[in-house]
Order: C-alpha cells, then sequence, then structure tokens
C-alpha cells in the first residue's frame, strides 16, 4: 500500500519531505553520514507515526534535534539547534526585494571567475554551509559577497577573490590586474588608445589595436588579465600593423610610464613658443595628471610679497630688468643685452625657490609633474640637487621670427586679447634676444631644444628625449628592477 506524501510548509504553501536535507543538515552539525542517515529514517517514521503532514520546518528541526539527541549526542543535537537546517531558506536581502539563496545561481556567477562548473558548486556549497552552521536565516548581497570573497580566498586564493569582486563591481568589463595583485581595474580603451600615440601610432591603428586586444582578451575564460597579457598582445598587433620599431618604441614607453622615482619634465622657452599646449599634450602622452606653470608660481610668490620689496617679481620676463634702473635714472627705450639678461636672471632666480619647492613636494609624493615656463632656464634647476626624481629638461624654441609673431597673433585671438598683441609685440625684440641666450645656455648645459613647427612634432621630440634621458638616469639597480618588472608584466596599462 503507498504511504501518504509527507510535506512540509504550511497548508497553503508546502513542499515533500526531503530525508536528504534532514541528513544534509546533521552533517553540517558534525553528525557523520551514517548516523545521519539512521537519524533521518527515525525522523521520517516519527512523522508518519504522528500523521503529522504538512509539518512546520520550525516543528521539522525540533523533532530533528531531539532524535539527534538521543541518536548522535548532545553536541550533534545542539549544533542542529544553532544552525539553519537546510530545509529552512536563507533569504538574501535587496533594495529590489528578498529571494532565496540559491547555490545555483552563486555557482553560475563563479563559473565567470574561470572555476570549472565543479570547483563552482563546490564553492557555492561551501558557502552554504557556512551560512547555515552560523545560524544565518538571512543577510544582506554585501554580506553575501564577503562570505563568498573568503571562502574564494581560502580555497583559491587572492587572485580568484578579486576577480569575483571585480566581476561584482563591473558586470560585464574586463578587469586588469598587476602582478602583485592589488584591486583590478577596469580595461580601457581609451588610456590604451592614449599610451598607443604616445608610442608613434597613428590613430586610426591605434584604435583598431585596442579594440581588437579588448575582443581577444574577453573572448578568455578569466575574466580577469595581467598587464603583462596586454602588453604581449598589444606588442604582437603592433609588430603585425606598424613594424617592430613602434612595438619596442611601446614596449619601452610602459616602463617609462612606472619610473622608481618620479618623473620631472621641465619644459622652458619665451613667450609665445607654444609651451603651455605643449606641456598638456606631453602630460597627456606620458600619462602625467599634473601640468604646473612657472607664470602661476610666480603670481602666488607676488601675492606674498610687495611690489616695493622685490620690484623685479612683479615684472614680466622681458621687462624685468626695468626694476634693475636706479632710482630717478631715466628709462632707456630698449636695454642693452647685459641689461635685459640681467633683469630676466634676477627673476628666475627668485621663481626658481618656488620651482624648486614644487619639485620637492613632487619627490615626497611620488608624483610625476610636467612644468612649463620661461622661468626653467637650463642650469638653474639640476637634475643632481634632486636625486629623488627624474628630472628632464627641455626647451621650446621657435628659429623662425614670423612663426614666433605668428603664435602671438593667434594666442590674442584665442584668449580674447586678455593677454594683449601689443604688449608683446612692444618687447618681441627683448622676447627674441632671451631665446638666443637660452639656447647658448642649452647648448652649454646639453639641454635639448624642442623646435618642431606643429604641436604633434613637438611631442613626439619631446616624448624621444625622456625615453632616451630616462633610461640613461636610472641607475643599475632601478634598470634592472624595472625590466625586471617588465618581464613579469609589470608595465602599466594605459
Amino acid at each position: 500500500m503507498t504511504q501518504p506524501e509527507l510535506t512540509v510548509g504550511t497548508p497553503r504553501h508546502h513542499w515533500p519531505f526531503s530525508r536528504g536535507l534532514v541528513v544534509e543538515s546533521l552533517v553540517n552539525a558534525g553528525a557523520s553520514g551514517a548516523v545521519a542517515a539512521a537519524v533521518a529514517r527515525r525522523v521520517e517514521q516519527g512523522l508518519r507515526n504522528a500523521r503529522r503532514s504538512p509539518v512546520s520546518p520550525g516543528e521539522l528541526q525540533a523533532l530533528m534535534v531531539q532524535v539527534a539527541r538521543d541518536a548522535a549526542g548532545d553536541e550533534v543535537a545542539d549544533a542542529a539547534a544553532r544552525q539553519t537546517p537546510a530545509f529552512f531558506d536563507i533569504l538574501v536581502t535587496a533594495k529590489k526585494g528578498n529571494l532565496p539563496f540559491s547555490r545555483g545561481v552563486l555557482a553560475r556567477t563563479l563559473e565567470d571567475t574561470g572555476l570549472s562548473p565543479r570547483d563552482a558548486y563546490g564553492t557555492a556549497s561551501a558557502v552554504d554551509v557556512r551560512m547555515r552552521q552560523a545560524g544565518l536565516r538571512e543577510l544582506s548581497v554585501r554580506d553575501l559577497d564577503a562570505l563568498t570573497e573568503q571562502t574564494l580566498a581560502e580555497r583559491y586564493g587572492e587572485h580568484q577573490r578579486l576577480t569575483y569582486r571585480f566581476l561584482q563591481r563591473n558586470r560585464g568589463k574586463l578587469g586588469v590586474v598587476s602582478a602583485d595583485g592589488g584591486t583590478p581595474l577596469p580595461f580601457s580603451k581609451g588610456l590604451l588608445v592614449q599610451s598607443l600615440l604616445a608610442a608613434g601610432v597613428a590613430p586610426d591603428v591605434a584604435r583598431k589595436v585596442a579594440r581588437v586586444t579588448q575582443r581577444d582578451l574577453r573572448g578568455s575564460e578569466d575574466r580577469l588579465v595581467t598587464r603583462q597579457a596586454i602588453r604581449e598582445k598589444v606588442e604582437a598587433l603592433l609588430r603585425d600593423e606598424v613594424g617592430p620599431d613602434i612595438s619596442a618604441r611601446y614596449r619601452l614607453l610602459r616602463v617609462i610610464r612606472r619610473p622608481p622615482r618620479p618623473l620631472v619634465v621641465l619644459l622652458g622657452g619665451v613667450s609665445g613658443t607654444g609651451k603651455s599646449y605643449l606641456a598638456a599634450e606631453v602630460a597627456y602622452r606620458l600619462g602625467i595628471t599634473r601640468v604646473i606653470g612657472t607664470d602661476a608660481i610666480r603670481q602666488v610668490m607676488r601675492a606674498m610679497v610687495s611690489p616695493e620689496l622685490v620690484p623685479g617679481l612683479h615684472a614680466s620676463t622681458f621687462n624685468a630688468w626695468e626694476a634693475l634702473l636706479p632710482p630717478g635714472e631715466p628709462r632707456p627705450e630698449q636695454p642693452t643685452r647685459p641689461e635685459l639678461l640681467a633683469g630676466f636672471r634676477d627673476q628666475v632666480q627668485q621663481v626658481n625657490v618656488g620651482v624648486g619647492a614644487v619639485v620637492r613636494r613632487s619627490i615626497e609624493e611620488g608624483t610625476s609633474l610636467v612644468l612649463e615656463g620661461a622661468h626653467l632656464v637650463p642650469g638653474y634647476l639640476r637634475a643632481a640637487d634632486y636625486a629623488g626624481a627624474l628630472v628632464v629638461p627641455m626647451l621650446v624654441t621657435l628659429p623662425d621670427e614670423t612663426e614666433h609673431r605668428r603664435h602671438f597673433e593667434s594666442r590674442d585671438q584665442e584668449t580674447a586679447a586678455s593677454r594683449p598683441l601689443h604688449r608683446y609685440m612692444r618687447y618681441f625684440r627683448e622676447i627674441r634676444m632671451m631665446q638666443d641666450y637660452l639656447e647658448e645656455l642649452a647648448a652649454r648645459e646639453d639641454v635639448p631644444l624642442l623646435d618642431g613647427l606643429t604641436l604633434d612634432e613637438s611631442a613626439d621630440q619631446a616624448v624621444d628625449v625622456v625615453l632616451r634621458r630616462v633610461m640613461a638616469a636610472l641607475t643599475p639597480g632601478e634598470r634592472a628592477a624595472l625590466l625586471g618588472e617588465r618581464e613579469a608584466g609589470e608595465p602599466e596599462q594605459k
């Protein structure tokens, strides 16, 4: 004769009794498989004898604990009483509502981290056991994620934990992780294109390489990729698209983007040479976020010191000589070269006090920066005085006077005459004399000249100078460490 079905729940909502869920609950409480199976049979028989159907989950747990105390001992019974049995749902609370925890759903998410289906389900089951042994009846999504991360770290290590965290916070995105671990970051085609442009790759080729790189890496089993994998993929694509020279330049630029000391790029030059635009472009190509003009430093210093105390500081570089004239002496129409340069050097020395402070602060913070301005005169800010930084000086020049005038005219239009053209044209002779002086100093101090007529040409020149100078300035230990990082996959993906 067929026995009537036993159910668990309420008269309105119930489900079939499962001896396996009772066994699972007892095993979680510390019982052996054989003892758990024996207790489960007695529980089922007790329900049938009492004709209790449906039985509530609470009543079923109480009966299970009672039988376990007799058959398995007090320790197992007490653990079974504290825990959340397998026949209870654990609710996961979220803003959109509450849902019962599902090992299957969690397992499918864990498969996205690269685990096999078997390992993913085993991890999900381990999370389930932890929650039930802790007696949890509900928990938030954040707490569930934390418990899952902890379980992954213990079973598979830190990489798997970080992979899961990244996937939960950046659904559908590809993550990038350094060889030394740390928090993964989303892969960015824009940053990769930026670094490719800095390496001299044409814009259309750079975009293609970034797009193909993302597509191929997304097709991998692991949702987190190392910087080494990105570098290798990009270098291979570059060799195929534009040849080995650009590929090698890209590799070298990746090293420069992670210097062992802060990188300080100095772009000197007289007014009207396009230093500000060039500084922004060079910073963009090198991945440097801080750009400071010496005009801004001078303005801060002016606010601290009155014109009566230091008159030369409150003048422009090309008319600072006027502040050196003795009181009551007539002002000449034009200065002699020695008079002009004396005033210029006087202001440069004053402003370089502030420039030096900015560089020292950059070293303390470990932050790279690009400095631009007429006060960055070759020989005044020496790399030897800032051993904590990699200092790369350059001089921006415009050999052609006609082109120099056009720069001032363009700036006058672009700035709505906030920097009046007539003022610079009045002192154009002095500005050109100062450029000649700076070029003389640059030749003496071995400071490279950037004399490209276009922004792209000058930026390409500047990046080449930085690459050569930084590699030459590295100590043997720094060079070995950088190349070691590169071979281990450390270069920054940008």
